[in-house]
């Protein structure tokens, strides 16, 4: 039988071995000790407490008698007996006494002087003592326990139910609401046929209806344990265990399953399959869900092969025929230590569960985990009062406001004298409220007429919505343990969103939330030219609130002079209009203004911008691909424009790049492949994009009655002779001027005929070329691909001499 199955129902009184007529100390001594080897901790204690009635300074039977009562559940005399142990104990003999004295400790509360205790064992203990390590886990165990009890959810006042219905004399757990129905379990001294002397109690499922008294259901075993029974929310179905006692006190149980039939009634139970029910293990604790179209889900307990350790969660399908699958191991939320007693709340996707496996503040205690993303997540550990420093076990929730829970805490019955024993606990969520308040930007002053929109984060389902109508506030009932999120709404404002938790509460349980709305107050910014008062496109608008501090800004694109931004909430601010190449124009937008503005009107600004000197643009430099335009001829002029040449140039970038870099290797290639590749893409595209921005903004002078005269030179490497140089950069200069002369399918001709805009040139031909520039025909890599030869073949504007009429 293995040795966690007792645990499986909770087992409170056990009975005294066959030789309870023993006299002297020395039977009395082998009875205790049969009893302990049985696990009969409860006849173990009154055997060694009937040798230390006759030889009261025994301290090895002072520690048995302790040890035996650490097991059973009486703390109290546990701690007295450990404590009487170690004071007689001159020799040293029990050593460990310290540990087990601060473990009993520990489970009753009393987390200093257990810590105390701790730390004089591991002071004395060699370091890779096993129990020196579980001391060491227990000292960091009390200190979170200690933080733990500091914290209590004060949304919960729990409550021991009434003597009688359910709790009785003996141990009650697992209370099961369904409907206006407590079932539960309870162990009962009924005749059953036991041939133990005194007979043994046997658990009982029961049910009590409303305030009724709790009775037997009709479909308990005459002859065994009956308990743990868990009905499916839609009522259909039920599993429950069936249990034998093992030896003297141990159990052992199995699974069965009945189903509602046409007439109300439960059908014959059957037992669950052999995966379920494994020969030699306990199978236990279910608990029942539907998926559903007729399928449900069964959680259990079991100790079966393929498990961490102990006692394990399992999990498997079957239909409301009774047909099961294979079932599966909870591995995600198992330890290696017990998880016992599943519940699964299907409103949450939520399974709650008690361990001993992870941080605990005494005994067992209560961790939910939630199915999300088809994944169980970290188990949270529930707060105090929930959890004791006591075994707290068979969670399972009515609904959102009530739950059922079995403790042996300090209010249970007690058997000898101290707690031992389980009894049924009822906790009651205490509403929260939280109350929400809406503000106006940018003075917060209250804004009436909002709608609060009231969700758990980060879901969207189940939304909650409440009007504030004359007032400003609403007022909301949520939940412990969960993230929100309130988004107030209004219209013509901005709605403005906050998140918040309520995992740790306000003493007074109500949350306040203040959320800002800002008034949707459009902008309007038109921008012109100063001179022409026609429309500026693409200039930048920027809005500051205080000097130096950018509050927002737009661009009105290179196809429009408007840009519309919201300036609601602001207290005022400053319109700055900029645009390259011109004097910016500003505008300011009063406290008073904006004030006076209702929400979902526009304000409007035009601004106008003065041209700056057209020199802002320049110097541009424009390059050329070898001996282009119109190569291997000595004219001085060409019917190409620069764009058409510029464009085959960059078609051949990757040809320059690979003829410049052969013949390197490692780093070195991979500096020459970046260089050139950063010259196109920096200097020949770059300087293309820079004309164009020159021209766009060169018609606004012109319209504007300005005379241009634009200064162009131009170079050549020295690859080719001087004279032929020269006719090249000629050629290169007409290349612009013809650039000028088809811009935007001619709008420049005009002003070029009459005067008002002329292109001056300074050929400099191969004269004025870098020194150190290859002329080497044959060394075409250097003389013609290099990044220093092709720096050579250049146009460049350098200067613009506007003459305003």
């Amino acid at each position: 039988m293995n040795k966690f199955a007792r645990a499986t129902l909770i087992l409170w009184s056990f009975v005294f071995a066959g030789t309870a007529s023993a006299q002297t100390p020395r039977a009395y001594e082998n009875a205790a000790n049969n009893a302990m080897e049985a696990r009969d901790y409860y006849a173990a204690m009154q055997y060694f407490g009937k040798v230390l009635e006759m030889e009261p300074n025994r301290p090895d039977v002072s520690y048995r008698y302790a040890d035996a009562a650490r097991q059973y559940g009486a703390y109290g005399q546990a701690e007295a007996y450990f404590q009487k142990t170690i004071d007689s104990d001159t020799k040293g003999t029990f050593a460990d006494a310290a540990f087990m004295l601060a473990s009993v400790k520990k489970y009753l509360g009393k987390y200093d002087e257990a810590i105390r205790l701790y730390r004089r064992f591991t002071a004395v203990t060699a370091a890779g003592a096993p129990l020196r390590k579980q001391a060491e886990q227990d000292i960091e165990q009390c200190l979170w326990a200690m933080e733990q009890l500091t914290n209590p959810d004060r949304s919960i006042t729990v409550e021991r139910l009434p003597d009688g219905t359910p709790n009785t004399g003996q141990s009650d757990f697992g209370a099961m609401p369904f409907g206006d129905t407590l079932y539960y379990s309870s162990f009962r001294e009924i005749e059953w046929g036991d041939k133990n002397y005194p007979p043994r109690p046997i658990a009982r499922v029961m049910e009590a209806v409303g305030t009724e008294d709790g009775a037997p259901v009709s479909w308990n075993d005459p002859k065994r344990h009956t308990a743990n029974m868990a009905v499916s929310p839609d009522g259909k179905v039920m599993v429950f265990n069936k249990c034998d006692y093992v030896e003297t006190a141990d159990i052992s149980c199995e699974l069965y399953f009945s189903r509602k039939t046409a007439l109300g009634t439960w059908s014959e139970p059957q037992k669950l399959p052999v995966s379920i029910n494994v020969p030699g293990f306990t199978a236990t604790q279910p608990n029942v869900h539907p998926t559903g179209e007729g399928y449900y889900e069964l959680f259990y307990v079991s100790d079966c092969p393929g498990g961490k350790g102990g006692l394990d969660i399992w999990r498997v399908q079957f239909s409301e025929t009774g047909n099961f699958a294979r079932p599966d191991n909870v591995s995600a939320l198992n330890t290696s230590g017990n998880d016992i007693t599943p519940f699964y709340y299907d409103k949450d996707k939520t399974l709650f569960f008690s361990t001993k496996g992870r941080q605990t503040i005494g005994g067992y205690d209560i961790y939910k985990s939630e199915w999300r993303n088809n994944a169980w997540q970290e188990p949270e550990h529930l707060d105090v009062p929930l959890n004791s420093s006591y075994d707290d076990l068979y969670f399972a929730l009515q609904n959102d406001d009530t739950v059922y829970f079995t403790s042996n805490r300090e209010e249970s019955v007690s058997a000898v004298g101290e707690s031992c024993c389980y009894d049924i606990y009822k906790g009651n969520y205490l509403p929260i409220d939280l109350k929400t308040l809406s503000y106006s930007l940018p003075d917060e002053d209250a804004l009436p007429g909002v709608v609060f929109a009231l969700t758990e984060a980060p879901s969207e389902r189940d939304v909650i919505t409440h009007f504030s109508g004359d007032a400003n506030e609403s007022d909301f009932n949520i939940r412990r343990q969960k993230k929100y999120m309130v988004i107030a709404q209004k219209e013509f404002y901005t709605p403005d969103t906050v998140y918040f938790t309520t995992n740790t509460l306000p003493k007074d349980r109500k949350f306040v939330e203040k959320l800002y709305l800002k008034p949707e107050i459009a902008l309007a910014v038109k921008t012109f030219h100063e001179w022409t008062k026609e429309p500026l496109n693409g200039v930048q608008i920027r809005l500051f609130e205080s000097p130096g501090k950018v509050a927002d800004e737009k661009f009105t694109g290179v196809d429009n002079n408007e840009s519309k931004m919201n300036v609601g909430g602001r207290r005022m601010f400053t319109i700055i209009a900029e645009k390259e190449g011109f004097i910016s124009d500003t505008a300011v937008v009063t406290a008073e203004e904006l004030r006076a503005a209702k929400p979902g009107s526009t304000l409007f600004r035009n601004l106008f911008l003065s041209p700056a000197s057209m020199s802002a643009y320049l110097p541009i430099s424009l390059f050329f691909d070898n001996d282009q335009p119109d190569p291997h001829t000595r004219a001085t002029t060409t019917q190409q424009s620069y764009d058409q040449t510029v464009d085959r140039f960059m078609t051949r970038r990757e040809l320059f790049i690979q003829t410049y870099s052969a013949g390197l290797k490692g780093a070195e290639k991979d500096l020459a492949e970046a260089q050139l590749g950063k010259f196109f893409d920096e200097e020949v595209q770059a300087g293309f994009i820079k004309l164009e921005v020159f021209a766009s903004n060169l018609d606004l002078f012109l319209k504007g009655g300005s005379k241009i005269e634009i200064m162009v030179k131009a170079f050549a490497s020295p690859l080719a002779t001087s004279e032929y140089n020269l006719a090249l950069t000629q050629r290169r200069i007409a290349s612009v001027r013809n650039y000028f002369r088809k811009f935007q399918n001619g709008i420049f001709e005009s002003y070029i005929r009459n005067g008002q805009l002329k292109v001056s040139t300074l050929p400099l031909g191969e004269s004025a070329a870098a020194p150190g520039v290859s002329d080497n025909a044959r060394d075409k890599r250097s003389s013609v691909f290099s990044l220093e030869a092709s720096r050579e073949r250049r146009a460049e504007i350098l200067e613009v001499r506007l003459f305003k009429n």
